[in-house]
């Protein structure tokens, strides 16, 4: 599954530990002042639509369009709600309605999401050899945190979702792929999150831990789902880490590393990979798929002023059957710069182009809304 429906759908739907992150998945962050108390509020929101252009490496190029509502309630970090709806130059689209609330003075969030969406893509099988194929998902996740204390709190997600994939019968199937063609999963998520930082979009200082245990259940079937021939689970764990640390007036150095790990039962769509589990720009969502992957990087950012900003950064990860097992032969090296532009000013939401180049000289060009971590 690409980055891009994890953002607006897949990851959210599955209880990834960056819903608990931020408000609305995928990743809206930016640089922002800590919101006084005079703009806590419903009324004292800040509405956000607009066309966003992206681009990504497996699913093409498109257009995004979301309508949001950031606010925050009196002692809490912000909040949010929006609709999204994207299409793409190889016809996938996908479409999705949710949120997350923080109240009680960040005792508890609330969260769901619901989407709904059709991916064409190319499938990467050996070297070169890539798969087309037509990916059909729907789904679903509820999800509470409760908080112990302002900076660690802990979590439960449930999600449900339907996954079927359709190919040119004219071609042989992959066996790793077979298991995988028409299933719905069932999925349980237990995390902790210990956050330090001084702002949840754009943060200038402080530190994000969070632990993500989950595990899963999937009944695989042919025929539309009339005919059931297994059933299987798993378990994944990710792990992730982020460090900020203010540099002169307006910069902030950011670090940011993830340790992923899946069950060999688990779909190839939620499973880990350099540049899929962690969002490493560099590399394509599927050539690095692996049960195990462990990444790193490091991101200077700046400002020219309120409105524009730039990013540097580099980063390299690895994968393998397991933790003893990593290799950069499922991974690599990285570096690149980028973009940004402020949507909102009043809660920092920075539209962001960024362009990557890999140590084995592919190029990669992203163009998204918040910033990776």
């Amino acid at each position: 599954m690409v980055r891009l429906l994890s953002s607006l759908a897949f990851a959210v739907c599955l209880g990834s530990p960056a819903f608990a992150k931020n408000p609305i998945k995928n990743q809206l962050n930016g640089p922002v002042k800590t919101v006084a108390s005079a703009d806590v509020g419903l009324r004292n929101g800040n509405f956000i639509l607009a066309p966003i252009p992206f681009s990504n490496d497996t699913i093409g190029n498109g257009l995004a369009l979301g309508a949001g509502y950031l606010f925050s309630l009196p002692g809490s970090k912000p909040s949010g709600i929006g609709v999204g709806y994207f299409e793409t130059d190889t016809g996938s689209y996908a479409y999705g309605l949710g949120g997350s609330v923080v109240f009680d003075n960040d005792r508890w969030s609330l969260g769901a999401f619901v989407a709904e969406g059709e991916l064409n893509y190319d499938l990467p099988i050996v070297g070169a050899l890539a798969l087309p194929v037509t990916q059909s998902v729907s789904g679903a996740v509820i999800r509470l945190d409760y908080g112990f204390s302002k900076t660690f709190k802990a979590g439960l997600g449930l999600a449900y979702l339907e996954s079927n994939i359709a190919w040119n019968p004219s071609i042989t199937l992959p066996g790793f792929l077979r298991p995988d063609m028409d299933v719905e999963l069932a999925r349980l998520t237990f995390d902790m999150v210990h956050d330090t930082r001084d702002d949840t979009f754009y943060p200038h200082t402080g530190t994000y831990a969070a632990l993500d245990l989950s595990y899963g259940h999937i009944q695989d079937s042919v025929f539309g789902g009339r005919l059931t021939f297994s059933d299987r689970s798993y378990t994944k764990m990710v792990a992730e880490a982020s460090v900020f640390r203010p540099i002169g007036a307006t910069g902030v150095i950011a670090f940011n590393a993830v340790l992923c790990g899946a069950g060999s039962a688990a779909p190839f769509f939620d499973t880990c990979g350099v540049g899929f589990a962690d969002g490493l720009r560099g590399f394509s969502a599927l050539s690095q798929l692996a049960d195990w992957s462990a990444s790193a990087q490091v991101e200077y950012r700046g400002r020219f002023n309120q409105r524009l900003g730039y990013v540097v950064f580099a980063g390299a990860g690895a994968g393998g059957n397991d933790l003893t097992s990593l290799s950069l032969n499922l991974g690599g090296s990285a570096i690149g710069a980028g973009l940004r532009y402020r949507l909102s000013k009043k809660f920092g939401l920075d539209y962001a182009i960024d362009y990557a180049r890999n140590n084995h000289g592919d190029e990669f060009l992203y163009l998204s809304v918040g910033q990776k971590f």
